[in-house]
């Protein structure tokens, strides 16, 4: 039932970072809540995740277009757009009707289908994804790659992890037991975002064939 993205997908996102934050969470001492989920980590969680998916190389192109699709119809529905204008809109941009069904229910998921409302929770998987990647980038630039993985600690925001570093220096809070191989192998995971900073000082606006 799951092809090979499917499941690399599922064990990334799911397995080794949303149960992997809780378990670490639990190993906190002194602040055993980080392993408690919250409206204000969801963005940094969702983003972390799908940072995961991106960086081991388990997301495809399909899954990209779906969070985009999604992100689209939130905006569609928020300004109006009634469920089946949402589910047509899934059908004109590819998918069947079995899938274009499931992907309106998911915007418009408690509130009701005629418009100008939308569960707007499959916005955080983009925007936290930016926000994960420029973090992880930021860190390296300041060689502070070790507050990337205090992230994996415990469920926490991006915030968070800056603000708690002296509590992690101090021995206060403890490192995460576990790491996903990505995070642990820092000379891997440094080499990988150098490249990204110089790739993206790259004008694609400005490239011409030759």
């Amino acid at each position: 039932r799951f092809s090979a993205y499917d499941r690399a997908q599922l064990f990334h996102h799911e397995a080794l970072v949303h149960s992997l934050t809780a378990l670490n969470g639990r190993e906190q001492p002194v602040l055993p809540s980080l392993a408690l989920s919250s409206p204000r980590v969801t963005a940094t969680q969702e983003g972390l995740a799908t940072f995961a998916e991106q960086i081991t190389g388990s997301i495809d192109i399909e899954r990209l277009k779906r969070i985009s699709l999604r992100t689209e119809a939130i905006a569609m529905a928020r300004e109006g757009a009634d469920f089946i204008e949402v589910f047509r809109y899934f059908c004109d941009a590819g998918q069947n009707a079995e899938e274009s069904f499931a992907s309106a229910q998911r915007v418009f998921r408690g509130v009701p289908p005629s418009g100008g409302l939308a569960f707007t929770k499959d916005t955080v998987y983009l925007r936290g994804l930016v926000s994960v990647h420029t973090f992880f980038r930021h860190m390296l630039a300041e060689d502070r790659l070790q507050v990337c993985r205090w992230l994996f600690a415990g469920k926490m925001s991006l915030t968070d992890a800056i603000t708690f570093a002296p509590l992690f220096e101090a021995g206060i809070l403890k490192p995460p037991r576990w790491l996903p191989h990505w995070v642990s192998r820092a000379n891997g995971l440094a080499g990988m975002l150098a490249f990204s900073l110089f790739a993206n000082r790259i004008r694609m606006d400005q490239l011409a064939p030759e």
